[in-house]
């Protein structure tokens, strides 16, 4: 699963579980209103008390589904996190020449990577679309110097999964932008 599709599953994980704890802060308040009012023996009471607080099937059901999603919350926030913040090379990659099998992966020759340049590495990865999005926003993607004035709110936004609104950049895109930024930010 690439990072962006897990942030975007977090996302949708935590809303979901701010949905159930809201369901359970209101049946909680209405049993207690409802026990307060004497009507602790209706239908509807009963049914409000299986599923907040009995174990029968309903409550059993209720909460071993908020336990589950707040597990997996736990999870791919553990994942995100470890991606964020993994080791990286630096400006010095693996080359791609070739080595013998058995030759161990850390003697393998580094050479430096090439550095990136807006013209020739950043502004293709920006459409037309996303050009004509950002446009009434005050930040023109088709230009060196706005990007360069917003690429980490840019980056930012990105990373969220909030840019592009129909479908996130791709690891290798992410990862050739933030190499620019953090690098010489050449034209």
């Amino acid at each position: 699963m690439n990072s962006a599709k897990a942030r975007t599953l977090h996302r949708r994980l935590g809303i979901s579980i701010a949905f159930f704890l809201f369901v359970q802060a209101i049946v909680g308040m209405l049993m207690g209103i409802g026990r307060l009012a004497s009507l602790d023996m209706s239908p509807l009471y009963n049914l409000l008390f299986s599923i907040h607080a009995d174990w029968d099937p309903l409550g059993s059901i209720y909460r071993v589904t908020l336990g589950f999603a707040t597990a997996m919350q736990g999870i791919l926030g553990i994942l995100i996190f470890f991606n964020r913040f993994r080791h990286r090379t630096g400006d010095m990659t693996i080359s791609s020449i070739p080595s013998s099998p058995d030759q161990p992966r850390e003697l393998r020759k580094k050479v430096p990577a090439a550095a990136l340049s807006f013209a020739g590495d950043i502004r293709p990865l920006f459409r037309d679309k996303d050009i004509n999005a950002m446009k009434p926003m005050g930040i023109d993607l088709f230009s060196y110097e706005d990007v360069k004035k917003h690429v980490q709110n840019i980056y930012a936004r990105l990373s969220a999964g909030e840019m592009p609104c129909d479908e996130p950049w791709s690891d290798s895109q992410m990862q050739k932008l933030k190499e620019w930024m953090q690098n010489s930010m050449e034209p």
